[in-house]
């Protein structure tokens, strides 16, 4: 008889981790959550998961641990705090880093695990808040390929589009860096454009209507323009803070590598200038308020 599947563990049960472990419980996979907040673990108990408060105490209970915590600092926190799990598992064990995190700290990171045994799947993923719940991300994955293969059944529990870059860990990340260029870029336009037609005194109902039906449109236009006419911003799927930080690992791997990038730089700008408002926890939707700027009527 064979042994009972170990359970997956996943770390981080926000908005994200929370859509991947209902997944992963929904298609039969025992899962262990691990988060620092007492309602994640009324939470998951609540979905028929397990529940620990310290990353260390998911060793011995899982091969695998899917970890969907902010950054690079958390990530560290993760493995090498004080309560870090990285220094317990079993050799052979797997780590999926699905944070965005910068492409440097993820190559850095590969060795330091492989000396204890442990593989890292470098599996940063786009999709939002939706495709976590709905388990349709695209995962970027780079790392081993026997690894990848070890866990490629869980990535499908909630991934639909997986891709596999090699066996340099960093390209996910690398990856996930364009990916966000790209968002923050159409984001950032989407606002200019709206801002613009609230100028002009156009009805923005219609106009978002108009923009999204042709060749302006994009998937930021369509998702984030409601809201941003709407101005409801407390309604969060992801916040300008969020996009301050990835855009500022756009622009450091722009000048790691001499690479200009004009547009990223004035979405950053944009992004940052909304946070400096206040507005740094809200929708990343309110980035449309960087260019709300009051000037006189013309004559």
């Amino acid at each position: 008889m064979a042994a009972p599947q170990k359970p997956i563990g996943v770390v981080g049960l926000g908005a994200m981790g929370r859509g991947v472990a209902a997944n992963l419980l929904g298609k039969g996979f025992a899962v262990t959550g691990c988060d620092t907040r007492a309602d994640a673990g009324e939470w998951i108990r609540g979905q028929g998961g397990d529940f620990v408060t310290r990353p260390r105490d998911l060793a011995g209970r899982c091969d695998i641990i899917v970890s969907f915590v902010v950054n690079d600092a958390q990530t560290e926190e993760v493995l090498f705090g004080e309560q870090g799990v990285a220094p317990h598992l079993a050799k052979g064990a797997v780590f999926v880093m699905c944070s965005t995190v910068p492409p440097a700290y993820a190559k850095a990171l590969a060795p330091r695990l492989a000396k204890l045994g442990v593989a890292l799947i470098d599996a940063p993923v786009t999709g939002g808040m939706v495709g976590a719940a709905k388990g349709t991300l695209t995962i970027m994955g780079a790392g081993p390929t026997e690894a990848f293969e070890r866990v490629k059944h869980v990535l499908q529990a909630f991934g639909a589009r997986i891709y596999h870059l090699g066996e340099q860990n960093g390209a996910g990340a690398q990856m996930k860096v364009i990916n966000q260029l790209l968002c923050g870029v159409h984001l950032a336009a989407a606002g200019e454009a709206l801002a613009m037609a609230k100028r002009q005194n156009l009805p923005l109902g219609p106009t978002l209507e108009i923009l999204s039906s042709g060749a302006a449109s994009s998937w930021m236009l369509a998702d984030r323009g409601p809201r941003m006419i709407n101005g409801h911003f407390n309604e969060v799927t992801s916040a300008v803070d969020i996009f301050v930080k990835d855009m500022s690992l756009v622009l450091d791997a722009t000048r790691e590598s001499k690479y200009a990038a004009p547009l990223a730089h004035a979405a950053y700008l944009a992004f940052l200038s909304a946070s400096g408002r206040g507005l740094g926890r809200a929708d990343d939707s309110a980035v449309i308020r960087h260019y709300e700027l009051p000037t006189a009527d013309p004559q």
